[in-house]
């Protein structure tokens, strides 16, 4: 099996054209489905199970919904016209305090739901004009639009999405 690339290791060039908007929404407004798709039918200890100490299927789908509070953020960033975004808490405190393995995985996946559905209804009512203002990414050094940020964050759902099926394999053998 390849191995996937350590978050913090990839790279971006971001060209991706203001139409590429609405199907980027659609990537992020699927990601809950998605994540109870890949969860159907694991049971809470496949899905609780660390390995290597590697985060469980539950941690990395919650970790997602905790990077919520940050995606608000930033968006507020973003239509102040902040020339630079807020930078992530690259040690996932609030990832590993939430203790995601002892919650019922209906529950997180309701969680993501929510928080995601509400967040891309902010998304869609956004102008053309908002969505290319730029901002300085603090880990990358790089600028980015809103659309490329929007981008970044559909790659990093699927990258946790990856991490969990794999999580998920691993506990199963």
């Amino acid at each position: 099996m390849i191995q996937p690339i350590a978050w913090t290791a990839r790279t971006f060039i971001f060209d991706v054209p203001i139409g590429a908007f609405p199907a980027l929404l659609e990537r992020l407004r699927g990601t809950p489905a998605r994540a109870a798709d890949l969860v159907s039918g694991s049971s809470e200890g496949v899905l609780s199970h660390r390995s290597n100490g590697k985060w469980s299927a539950k941690e990395n789908l919650g970790h997602l919904t905790d990077l919520h509070p940050l995606d608000e953020k930033r968006l507020k960033e973003y239509m102040a016209g902040a020339p630079a975004l807020s930078g992530a808490d690259m040690t996932n405190r609030a990832t590993e305090a939430a203790d995601h393995n002892h919650v019922p995985i209906a529950l997180l996946l309701e969680r993501m739901r929510t928080t995601r559905g509400g967040w891309v209804l902010k998304l869609e009512g956004l102008s053309e004009e908002e969505i290319a203002r730029t901002a300085t990414h603090p880990r990358l050094k790089q600028p980015m639009r809103l659309l490329d940020w929007v981008y970044f964050i559909a790659e990093h759902d699927d990258h946790h999405l990856a991490r969990a099926r794999q999580a998920i394999r691993e506990a199963a053998r």
